[in-house]
């Protein structure tokens, strides 16, 4: 069936949001995707990387802004912050838990910092009611690095949906697999249209 599927789409062409015929398979998968995280916007590309770097932009961040992001995780985290010439400030991550401490979160904290990056590890989601706490109070952004995280809940919503928006990765390793792509949600149209314009050439 997924074989079929895979040849329907080279047959009748729709390879390339910049061939300009539409493409929609993705675009089901974006709406699906969506609908089953619980979120108003999806927007699929070609890597997890590449979503985590438009949910980055998304939110606005800027050359120079700090973001948070945990000392232990996949490179890709750190990346997708130093693609908007940003700078990545790293905090330490609970050892029995691998996922980022709030406390020392708090502790990075500078003029400069406009984010914190969540990475849901091993599909574990972090604390996002401690973490959400310390973005409102000092009025930060939030993104989730949800790569390995598809169907993981904290408190009876997905991940995905917990923060200003999200990334994740369908690359082979990851729990719905499609050799490579990855997707951003998020429930908030500036933030989608800004991930979009990154996604395209700024179109």
């Amino acid at each position: 069936e997924e074989i079929a599927a895979v040849v329907e789409v080279l047959k009748n062409g729709h390879l390339s949001i910049a061939m300009g015929k539409g493409m929609p398979n993705a675009e089901a998968l974006e709406r699906e995707f969506a609908e089953y995280i619980g979120t108003k916007y999806a927007l699929a590309v070609n890597s997890g990387t590449a979503s985590l770097h438009c949910a980055v932009a998304g939110v606005g961040i800027e050359p120079g802004d700090e973001v948070i992001v945990p000392a232990y995780t996949f490179i890709a985290s750190a990346m997708a912050v130093l693609h908007q010439n940003a700078i990545p400030v790293f905090a330490d991550v609970h050892p029995d838990t691998f996922v980022i401490d709030p406390t020392d979160v708090e502790r990075k904290i500078s003029s400069r910092t406009k984010a914190i990056m969540a990475v849901q590890m091993y599909g574990l989601p972090c604390d996002m009611d401690q973490i959400g706490a310390i973005a409102k109070k000092h009025n930060l952004k939030v993104v989730e690095d949800a790569a390995q995280a598809i169907g993981a809940t904290y408190n009876g919503k997905k991940a995905g949906s917990l923060g200003d928006a999200a990334g994740f990765s369908f690359c082979t390793t990851k729990q719905l697999m499609a050799g490579e792509g990855g997707i951003v949600t998020t429930n908030d149209r500036e933030t989608y249209e800004k991930a979009g314009m990154l996604r395209l050439f700024g179109e």
